[in-house]
C-alpha cells in the first residue's frame, strides 16, 4: 500500500456499521490507530497478505457507499454553507450572537 489515503478514516466514521465487526477493527487498526500491516496481522492472528486484502476490500466498500449516498459530501457542504452563514452574521452590526452560538454549535 503507498500513503494512506486518509479520508477512508472519515468515511469509516460514516459508514462503519456497515463492514463487518473483522473489517471494521482491521481499517481502524490501520489508519486510525496508524498499525502496519504486519503489525495487524501479528496482533490478529491473520496473515499479512491477508490483512491487506481485508483493507482494500472495506475500502472499496466504503467508497461505494460514499458514491451511492454521499453522506460525507453533503455534510461537508452543510459545515460549508454553515461557515458562509456564520461570517455573513459576524459581519452585522445587530448583534446575533445567539444565532451565532448556534452555529458554533452545529460546527462542532
Amino acid at each position: 500500500m503507498r500513503g494512506k489515503d486518509l479520508t477512508i478514516s472519515i468515511l469509516l466514521d460514516a459508514y462503519g456499521a456497515l463492514l463487518t465487526e473483522r473489517q471494521r477493527e482491521l481499517v481502524d487498526l490501520y489508519y486510525n490507530e496508524d498499525l502496519s500491516l504486519s503489525e495487524i496481522s501479528e496482533n490478529t492472528g491473520i496473515t499479512r497478505q491477508g490483512v491487506r486484502d481485508g483493507i482494500k476490500k472495506s475500502e472499496a466498500f466504503l467508497r461505494e457507499c460514499e458514491e451511492k449516498l454521499g453522506v460525507c459530501e453533503k455534510n461537508a457542504k452543510l459545515k460549508s454553507l454553515f461557515e458562509q452563514l456564520k461570517d455573513k452574521l459576524e459581519q452585522r452590526e445587530d448583534g446575533q450572537s445567539e444565532i451565532l452560538d448556534a452555529i458554533d454549535l452545529l460546527l462542532q
